[in-house]
C-alpha cells in the first residue's frame, strides 16, 4: 500500500501545483466559503484567505471551477489499483485516515 499512496500523493500534488499558474482571488476565495456549511464557513473565516491558499479543498474548488477536473487529472496519472483507491477514500488528497491504513 505505501507504493500506492505515494503515487496518490505525488499525482495530487501535480494536480494542485496547476494553482499556480494563476492568482487565486478574493472572490475565489468567497465563492468557495459560500459553499460550505456553516460551521466550515466560520472555520474558514477565521483562517483568512491567505492562510486559505494552502488549503487543499480551496486549490481544488479554484482549479475545478476553471475546469481542472480532478477525477479525470488522477484517472490518467494513476495505476488502476490507485485510482481505485484513491476513489474509496473519498477521493482524498494524498492523506489516507489513519484508521484505513493496513486494512
Amino acid at each position: 500500500m505505501p507504493d500506492l499512496l505515494t503515487e496518490i500523493t505525488d499525482s495530487a500534488k501535480a494536480y494542485y501545483a496547476q494553482a499556480n499558474a494563476f492568482p487565486l482571488t478574493a472572490t475565489d476565495f468567497y465563492d468557495w466559503m459560500a459553499a460550505l456549511p456553516a460551521a466550515r464557513r466560520a472555520q474558514v473565516l477565521a483562517h483568512g484567505f491567505t492562510a486559505s491558499q494552502a488549503e487543499p479543498d480551496f486549490l481544488r474548488f479554484c482549479l475545478e471551477w476553471r475546469g481542472y477536473d480532478m477525477r479525470a487529472f488522477m484517472a490518467g496519472r494513476l495505476s488502476v489499483a490507485a485510482f481505485e483507491l484513491w476513489e474509496a477514500n473519498s477521493e482524498f488528497n494524498g492523506d489516507m485516515p489513519l484508521h484505513a491504513v493496513g486494512r
